[in-house]
C-alpha cells in the first residue's frame, strides 16, 4: 500500500473517530438535559402556620417513590392563597391538580370556583406555585359542574407546555365539562355536553395525544364516547362507539364468583407511542382510614385489553411488554420500565382500593414494601399518581 493511501485512510479514520466522539458527547448532553423524576404518588402535606391568619404559610409535600419504594419530601413550599380557603381536590393530570375552592367574599359556601395548580408538582416553583381559574362559559348545566360530584379530570397537556391547553372535568351523572382558558374562549372558559346517564354515570375521562380527543367509557366498558379536544362553542354532541371484546380469559366458576363480588371500574390509558389499553379493575371495596398502609387490600384482579386501532376491537392481553401502567385518582398514564430501573415491566401500579403493583402475566398483586413504614403513618390527601417531571 502506498504512503499516500495510508495517509488518506488514516485521515478518514480520524474523521470517523471525531464524529463518533461528537455523537457520544451530544448524546450525553441530550440525556443530561432531559433528566426527570421517577413517577410519584402524592399522599400527604404538612402545613406550618395558620392559613387563616398568617401572611406567609409554608408546607411540606410527601410523595411515595415506587422505584425505591420509599418516601420523598419536597420541603418549604409556599401554600397558595387558593388552598387556604375551603377547597376540595377533584383530580390531577400532567402533575397539575384540579380543585374546587370558595370565592373570596362569597357567603354561599356551595358556590365554588374550579382551579388548576402545579402546587403538588415536585418540580414546580417552591416560592410561587401557579394557579389558574377555570371560569364557566355560556349556558351551564343545572346544577353547574362546580356543584356536581366530579369523578376525574384529564388535560391535553401541562399549561407549562402550551397556553392553548384544554381540561375535561367529568361529573357524576350525564355532564362533562371542557375548559380552555387560553384558547378561543379564554374570556369565558368552557363548554359542556350531556352523555347517556344510564351508561356513563361515574365513568372516567382520558385524553388521547395520538387522536387529539378526549375519551370516556361507559361504566361497564361496552361503549366509548369521544370529544374533539379543540372544541367549538356550538358543538352539542359527541360520537359513540360500541366496543367488542375478544380473547377473553377462561376463568373457573370460583374465579367468576370472586369477580362478581367486586366492584369494577374501567380505565383507558395510552402509551407514549400511542398504543391504547382498556383496563378493568376489580376490587372488593374497603373503607380507608386516616392511617396509611401499603397493602393490596380490596384489589383482586385487573384485566387488560389492547385496542386494535383500525377496528377498535379490544383484545385481552397478558403482555404489554416494557410498559408500566399507573392507575389511581389521577388521569392514568404509561411509562417504559427500562427508563426507570427498579420499575417492574408488564405491570400495573395502583393506588385507591389498596396500594401495590400487579403482575399482568402472573395475574397477582403485590403490596408495596416501603423502607420506612413510620413515614407513611398518616395520609392527609387522596392518592394521586404524578408522571415523571422534567427537572
Amino acid at each position: 500500500m502506498s504512503s499516500s493511501m495510508i495517509l488518506s485512510l488514516s485521515a478518514k479514520l480520524s474523521s470517523v473517530r471525531k464524529l463518533a466522539l461528537t455523537y457520544q458527547t451530544l448524546r450525553m448532553f441530550s440525556s443530561s438535559t432531559t433528566t426527570t423524576t421517577n413517577p410519584y404518588l402524592v399522599y400527604a402535606k404538612t402545613i406550618y402556620g395558620n392559613p387563616d391568619e398568617d401572611l406567609h404559610v409554608r408546607s411540606d409535600i410527601h410523595y411515595f417513590d415506587p422505584v425505591k419504594e420509599d418516601e420523598v419530601i419536597v420541603r418549604d413550599k409556599v401554600l397558595p392563597m387558593e388552598f387556604r380557603k375551603e377547597c376540595f381536590v377533584v383530580g390531577m393530570s400532567h402533575g397539575w391538580v384540579v380543585f374546587k375552592a370558595r370565592c373570596d367574599g362569597d357567603n354561599n359556601k356551595k358556590d365554588k370556583v374550579l382551579y388548576i395548580s402545579d402546587y403538588y408538582n415536585p418540580c414546580g416553583s417552591k416560592t410561587n406555585p401557579k394557579t389558574i381559574p377555570l371560569h364557566p362559559m355560556g349556558q351551564q348545566p343545572d346544577p353547574p359542574a362546580k356543584q356536581l360530584g366530579i369523578t376525574n379530570v384529564a388535560m391535553t397537556c401541562s399549561p407549562d407546555q402550551s397556553n392553548d391547553f384544554a381540561v375535561a372535568v367529568n361529573c357524576l351523572g350525564p355532564v362533562i365539562n371542557f375548559f380552555r382558558p387560553g384558547g378561543k374562549h379564554k374570556d369565558s372558559g368552557s363548554v359542556h355536553f350531556k352523555t347517556f346517564l344510564q351508561h356513563f354515570n361515574q365513568s372516567k375521562v382520558m385524553y388521547s395525544k395520538r387522536d387529539e380527543k378526549f375519551y370516556t367509557t361507559s361504566v361497564g366498558g361496552q361503549f366509548l364516547v369521544y370529544y374533539d379536544a379543540f372544541f367549538e362553542e356550538d358543538m352539542t354532541g359527541s360520537e359513540v362507539h360500541e366496543l367488542r371484546f375478544i380473547n377473553s380469559p377462561e376463568l373457573t366458576q370460583s374465579e367468576w364468583e370472586i369477580l362478581d363480588s367486586c366492584s369494577k371500574t374501567v380505565h383507558l390509558v395510552e402509551s407514549p407511542l400511542g398504543q391504547r389499553f382498556l383496563i378493568k379493575w376489580y376490587a372488593q371495596n374497603h373503607k380507608p382510614g386516616k392511617e396509611m398502609t401499603f397493602l393490596c387490600r380490596g384489589t383482586k384482579r385487573f384485566m387488560v385489553f389492547r385496542e386494535e386501532e383500525e377496528t377498535r376491537i379490544m383484545s385481552y392481553t397478558e403482555d404489554i411488554g416494557d410498559l408500566c401502567i399507573f392507575i389511581g385518582n389521577s388521569e392514568p398514564f404509561c411509562v417504559k420500565a427500562s427508563s426507570f430501573p427498579g420499575l417492574i415491566p408488564n405491570s400495573i401500579y395502583f393506588a385507591g382500593d389498596g396500594f401495590g403493583v400487579y403482575d399482568i402475566a402472573t395475574r397477582k398483586p403485590r403490596s408495596f414494601r416501603p423502607k420506612s413504614l413510620a413515614a407513611f403513618s398518616t395520609a392527609s390527601l387522596a392518592f394521586y399518581w404524578i408522571p415523571p417531571m422534567s427537572l
